[in-house]
């Protein structure tokens, strides 16, 4: 539409159903940045939490030191 169609009144919002969601449409909603924003620090506190979780693994299943246990 030209910018002098929407000045003399052909444009309503009623008709334009293009966007509107209705309860059968199986369309994902857009994501806005703040939730991507938060997608993105979950992300990488939980990669953080991985490689502190694979040390523990690592100090866990160490083999055993030549002196034997040490409890």
């Amino acid at each position: 539409m030209r910018a002098g169609e929407f000045e003399a009144g052909y444009y309503s919002p009623e008709d334009d159903k293009f966007s509107q969601a209705h309860l059968h449409d199986t369309r994902r909603p857009r994501l806005t940045l703040v939730q991507l924003n938060k997608l993105k620090k979950m992300r990488a506190a939980k990669a953080l939490e991985d490689l502190v979780h694979a040390d523990h693994l690592e100090i866990q299943y160490a083999p055993e030191s030549e002196e034997g246990p040490s409890l």
